[in-house]
Order: structure tokens, then C-alpha cells, then sequence
């Protein structure tokens, strides 16, 4: 499994993430695409898998800030812990 994740620049990745996953190639690996946003997640995940063909995706994950720009965690800890348990499940399965 590959992790790929991203804040949200303008409802979509951020520079850096594109040119990342454009230029490897995920065919036959497993993506776990997660994003940061402060309340606008735009199409970050699509965007993501529309970028890594051929691979397939599993335990995708939002999470939310704030919406003013501060550091007010809005997707709780206990959600975030339990999606890093999945995945270690996964892994080590």
C-alpha cells in the first residue's frame, strides 16, 4: 500500500502531490488517498485517483479544520485513529 495525501489548494492537490503522482506509476498498487481541507474538500480524492492509473484505492480519508484558518481540529481524533487501525489491519493481514 501507498499512501498519498495532500492539503486542498484551490478544491484540488497541491502542486507537488500532482507532479508526484503524474510522473510514477501506480499500476497494480493500492493507494490510500487522504486530504486536509478547512471546510471546502473540493475533488482532491477524484482528482487523486483520476492521477494514478491503474492502481486501486482503499481507506480514503477527509480531514477537516477549521474554516478560519486555524489549527481547530473538526474531524475528531477518535475518527483518525480508528481509519489508522483500519489500515493497519489491512497491512498487516
Amino acid at each position: 500500500m501507498t499512501d498519498a495525501g495532500t492539503p486542498t489548494w484551490w478544491y484540488t492537490m497541491a502542486p507537488a502531490v500532482l507532479t508526484f503522482l503524474t510522473t510514477n506509476d501506480f499500476t497494480g498498487k493500492t493507494v490510500i488517498p487522504f486530504m486536509t481541507n478547512g471546510g471546502w474538500p473540493g475533488h482532491v480524492i477524484k482528482d487523486m485517483k483520476d492521477k494514478c492509473k491503474g492502481a486501486a484505492f482503499a481507506h480514503e480519508m477527509q480531514i477537516q479544520f477549521d474554516s478560519m484558518g486555524k489549527d481547530h481540529l473538526e474531524t475528531s481524533e477518535d475518527v483518525i485513529t480508528e481509519w489508522i487501525g483500519q489500515i493497519n489491519t489491512d497491512i498487516n493481514k
